[in-house]
């Protein structure tokens, strides 16, 4: 299992739902990326948040990687295809290097 070590701050998101809501209820943390590691078909991101470890998992075709402007800007958002989950990261050099067979299609 491939691995790259990181001390990258972020800000994870997850939509918190349910279908009688009229509006989706953002969960938004701060988080610092510890390490990446890929897996047969995909990756996860190992997260430290305030109160918890966070580990997600992306698969290969189901994960949207996009360069985005913000108000202090541009970040790169790694986001899982169903749109449920994202994790906002400076667009760090390694990070994008260390993913790009997950991002070309």
């Amino acid at each position: 299992m491939e691995e790259l070590k990181t001390n990258i701050r972020g800000i994870a998101v997850d939509v918190l739902s349910e279908e009688w809501q009229d509006e989706d209820v953002l969960n938004k943390t701060p988080i610092v990326l510890e390490k990446i590691t890929k897996r047969k078909g995909g990756f996860t991101l190992h997260m430290r948040a305030p109160y918890e470890n966070i580990e997600w998992y992306f698969s290969k075709g189901l994960t949207i990687f996009n360069i985005k402007e913000g108000s202090k800007g541009k970040f790169l958002r790694i986001e899982h295809e169903d749109g449920q989950y994202w994790v906002d990261l400076p667009p760090d050099s390694s990070v994008i290097e260390f993913l790009k067979e997950f991002m070309e299609e």
